[in-house]
């Protein structure tokens, strides 16, 4: 039953004070029409509690925009999110020209880090033996296809849904496909997204994946802090800048001149391997995302304290950073003809002082009974 304005309403009791549902909430596809996104589609969720974000079809399926009541909780690069068709796939790092940004830049799905060259004989195509990969690969730029979309009652529940589909295939390589299907709930801030990636073709192929999920002002600032089960001291990436291990948990004002910081962290998970972690601003208000680390064992952060490119990055992934460094620890995924691996998020708002102290608990509570476990 929606709790909606203050007080929970029956299915009859909400439509008989509308006159269609798209008055306080639903799904909507529009489009852009201007600048560099123009012609991208957007899928805008409203669950009508304020939490407001569109799914960039052409873009990956990714979120793009996403705000609760008025505040952005995604970081805005200065690209603009352009559509697919200005993505520089010759370029070694394009994908910073093109992806990098909104609420989530899916990155893989057969290469994540920077530009390496793998053997790709595999396909038996003499002429390309070997494959250079541009920065965590293509995924996030190539364009899905929307399979279905819109609202549906069980009972007295509202759910808001979406579904669609995005191939990263090419002739003499790889045929992958996510599906990828979006879930909310009238009278709530939070939202679902289940992937399930599977390989299309008949050769095996090399799949790697992570979620770069850019966390902005206004829940990032000065004086906001990372609220996360870490279990041991973090170690930055080979492939990164050197960096204070110590400050990953704060965040700071925009600096001028910062260079990137990364960092690996070792998570702690509940029993069916929920991993919840949460970013929150001194005022009171945050969010949140809970990932299943068996899914993805592997988490970095991006913390991006420069002015302008003001950011952070709460990034679950299948491996860790760079390519061969994944198959040197045995990390590399190589999905065989039909095979299909599945991943899921729950993202969602942190409003007051009340689910931040509950949310706190929780990520408290998973540490002592980790500590009570190593004694």
């Amino acid at each position: 039953m929606p709790f909606l304005f203050g007080k929970h309403y029956t299915r009859g009791e909400l439509m008989r004070r509308v006159g269609h549902l798209s008055q306080i909430g639903g799904v909507q596809l529009l489009a852009s029409e201007d600048g560099v996104a123009r012609g991208v589609r957007y899928l805008e969720f409203r669950t009508g509690t304020g939490l407001n974000f569109k799914v960039a079809i052409e873009r990956g399926m990714d979120v793009g925009y996403c705000e609760y009541q008025g505040q952005s909780l995604a970081w805005i690069p200065a690209t603009m999110l352009p559509g697919p068709w200005y993505f520089e796939q010759q370029n070694d790092f394009g994908w910073l020209r093109t992806a990098l940004g909104g609420f989530n830049t899916s990155a893989g799905m057969v290469h994540i880090g920077n530009p390496e060259t793998a053997d790709v004989s595999r396909y038996h195509f003499p002429a390309r033996a070997k494959e250079t990969y541009g920065v965590h690969d293509r995924m996030a730029m190539i364009p899905g296809q929307l399979m279905r979309y819109g609202e549906r009652w069980e009972g007295d529940e509202c759910i808001l849904e979406a579904e669609g589909r995005v191939v990263q295939a090419q002739a003499y390589g790889e045929n992958l496909v996510l599906t990828r299907r979006y879930t909310a709930r009238l009278g709530e801030s939070r939202f679902f997204m289940h992937d399930e990636i599977e390989n299309a073709g008949f050769l095996p192929t090399e799949h790697m994946l992570l979620y770069h999920i850019n966390i902005g002002f206004p829940v990032v600032d000065e004086g906001s802090q990372l609220i996360a089960p870490v279990s041991r001291p973090p170690s930055v990436p080979d492939g990164l800048p050197s960096s204070d291990i110590s400050t990953y948990r704060q965040f700071i004002a925009p600096q001028k001149n910062w260079q990137l910081q990364g960092f690996e962290l070792d998570m702690n998970a509940e029993a069916d391997g929920s991993v919840p972690v949460g970013i929150v601003n001194p005022s009171g208000f945050g969010v949140y995302v809970v990932y299943n680390k068996r899914q993805m064992p592997q988490y970095l952060e991006w913390r991006m304290m420069g002015e302008g490119q003001y950011a952070v990055g709460i990034e679950p992934c299948t491996n860790t950073f760079g390519r061969e460094i994944a198959r040197n620890l045995g990390q590399l995924i190589t999905l065989q003809p039909g095979e299909k691996r599945v991943y899921d998020l729950e993202v969602g708002v942190l409003n007051g002082e009340q689910s931040i102290q509950s949310f706190r608990q929780r990520v408290e509570k998973l540490l002592a009974e980790t500590e009570v476990e190593s004694r």
